[in-house]
């Protein structure tokens, strides 16, 4: 279940997770709107789709009895509600009784907790809730979430898919943004997560640089600092875009400021493309870049990640190592078949352990 499903990584995420599901023989249905992106994904009917309306507060609780009888007559086993709404709605289906196993997956470090009692409610309203990161799982435990139900599987990516452009594209890209060569590109790829820190470590950098910001447009505070900049540099905003792949290749350093993470898909993209990746200590950024596979910075501190871009512009060799570590550390962790075995065991035990 998700009332989200619109552009983004869990998106994705949910995506890969309910493909794989199928096509290890399950009978997966995904409830979504009928307008998201999610759902146009799911037409060939290998997926049953469950074209979905969440209403909210005792709307949403209203619900429950509908889909309460929804999972026993469609014989449901195990019921993952991946955002909000959706999971406040199956922990209320809980509240009325039912046999089928209910799961929670918690995709980001929450901004506010929810208090004791937040967290006692959704621990006996669910039989296991699954963390995308360590550091989700950690947060969740500090909240008051017993440890033992918490399972921690991290997020993958389809390696065997990811895009590799192709030099023409490469170099149609750079030559539509005007890119000079030999002046340094820093790239992030996200919504907007704290952007703004980059364009003020990139004031006090001690080169011209080319920063692309793929994800987001110009707003007052961006557009604002980007007109800050040291003559020569320039910031491109290049809101969402389909030629990921090739703007990626073009990137001496990617960056991810956020604040809040759980475990970024671009960060793993980023690294799987052999970049050089520079993060903040949010979410999982810390375990998916450890052992050396990129340099991790304290959120909200642009002279440290000024500081360490400076010291990876300065050094190609530098760079190169980084990026070649970081591949090797996700080719061997991070694809999402492993993602996919973890989720599919920990349905399967809950379904052993339920009582019929």
């Amino acid at each position: 279940m998700t009332h989200q499903g619109d552009i983004g990584g869990s998106t994705n995420s949910i995506t890969w997770l309910t493909r794989g599901l199928a096509e290890r023989g399950h009978d997966v249905y995904l409830a979504c709107r009928p307008e998201s992106l999610i759902a146009s994904r799911f037409v060939d009917g290998r997926v049953h789709r469950v074209d979905t309306t969440w209403s909210r507060g005792v709307g949403l609780m209203r619900q429950a009895p509908e889909w309460r009888r929804w999972l026993v007559d469609h014989e449901i086993d195990v019921v993952n509600a991946h955002a909000s709404l959706d999971r406040h709605l199956v922990s209320y289906v809980r509240l009325l009784g039912t046999d089928t196993s209910i799961v929670h997956t918690r995709r980001n470090v929450a901004k506010t907790s929810g208090g004791r009692l937040r967290a006692m409610f959704d621990r006996h309203t669910t039989d296991a809730i699954i963390a995308v990161s360590a550091q989700v799982g950690e947060d969740l435990a500090h909240r008051g979430i017993p440890r033992e139900h918490v399972h921690v599987v991290r997020n993958g990516l389809p390696l065997a898919e990811t895009p590799v452009p192709d030099r023409e594209s490469v170099e149609r890209v750079r030559t539509t943004l005007g890119l000079e060569l030999g002046v340094p590109v820093v790239g992030v790829v996200a919504r907007r997560k704290s952007q703004e820190d980059l364009l003020v470590a990139a004031k006090s950098l001690p080169v011209r640089v080319e920063v692309l910001l793929v994800g987001v447009r110009a707003d007052p505070e961006l557009d604002r600092l980007s007109r800050e900049l040291p003559h020569g540099s320039r910031v491109h905003f290049l809101g969402f875009r389909d030629d990921v792949a090739a703007l990626s290749a073009l990137f001496d350093v990617f960056v991810l400021p956020s604040e809040i993470e759980g475990l970024s898909l671009a960060l793993l993209e980023a690294m799987a493309r052999g970049l050089p990746c520079i993060a903040t200590d949010a979410g999982g950024n810390r375990e998916v870049l450890a052992d050396g596979a990129g340099i991790v910075v304290p959120p909200r501190d642009p002279d440290a990640l000024c500081m360490e871009l400076t010291r990876v512009l300065a050094s190609s060799d530098r760079g190169r190592d980084m990026g070649a570590r970081a591949r090797r550390r996700v080719l061997a962790e991070y694809d999402v078949t492993r993602t996919i075995e973890r989720t599919e065991s920990l349905y399967e035990r809950l379904r052993s352990e339920r009582p019929r």
